[in-house]
């Protein structure tokens, strides 16, 4: 990918014009069924300019990712967790809003990290070790706030917050992998409530 320290606001137009619709293609399609002229013709752009921008489709692709990485933070984490309010809630509102992110585009979508990781990750190194990093941001960030339920008493002192953070995504983006399927909203939304409920909060995750 070429950068340049002097680029005209119309270049990054530019270039955020084509990676928005790479990302819309690679959601819908996948990236392998994405080429790179399908891209330009999304973007309504030459290939030269796709060219200026991403020498590959691999590059093209790693930009991807730090797109759909952004948004996940933007739309979803942050929203959950940048406020004034207890651990507990915090992670029932990133259960909640996570359950919607399916319906968005697609009823049969999912999660596009999660879906790039299924296609990608056995297959680029360096890109499964990109995924991998989005993956360990957002269980970090699940985790300060588990810790923060520790500090507040809603979860045992003994909990390991990034142990608990994993296997509670996880089940969440296995609920997302068996929505592709199922394209059921209800099953969704019953699949992640119960990610919430299976941390062991105090009184039964009932709020106090």
């Amino acid at each position: 990918m070429i950068e340049t320290a002097t680029a005209t606001p119309k270049a990054s137009a530019t270039k955020r014009k084509i990676i928005e619709a790479a990302a819309r293609l690679v959601y819908h399609k996948g990236f392998h069924a994405t080429s790179l002229d399908m891209v330009a013709q999304a973007a309504r752009v030459n290939r030269g300019s796709l060219y200026y921008f991403f020498r590959s489709k691999k590059n093209l692709g790693l930009a991807v990712i730090n797109h759909y990485e952004s948004l996940l933070h933007q739309n979803y984490l942050s929203p959950s967790f940048d406020i004034e309010s207890s651990g507990r809630e915090k992670i029932r509102r990133l259960a909640e809003s996570y359950a919607r992110m399916p319906i968005q585009d697609s009823p049969c979508c999912g999660c596009p990290i999660g879906n790039l990781s299924l296609e990608l990750s056995a297959l680029d190194e360096e890109m499964r070790l990109r995924l991998k990093r989005v993956w360990d941001g957002v269980f970090e960030r699940i985790a300060l706030v588990l810790a923060q339920s520790k500090e507040e008493g809603d979860l045992p002192e003994e909990l390991e917050p990034l142990a608990h953070a994993r296997a509670f995504f996880s089940q969440i983006q296995g609920a997302h992998i068996i929505a592709r399927c199922s394209q059921d909203e209800a099953f969704l939304r019953e699949d992640c409530e119960r990610a919430f409920m299976g941390l062991p909060w105090a009184q039964n995750g009932e709020s106090k």
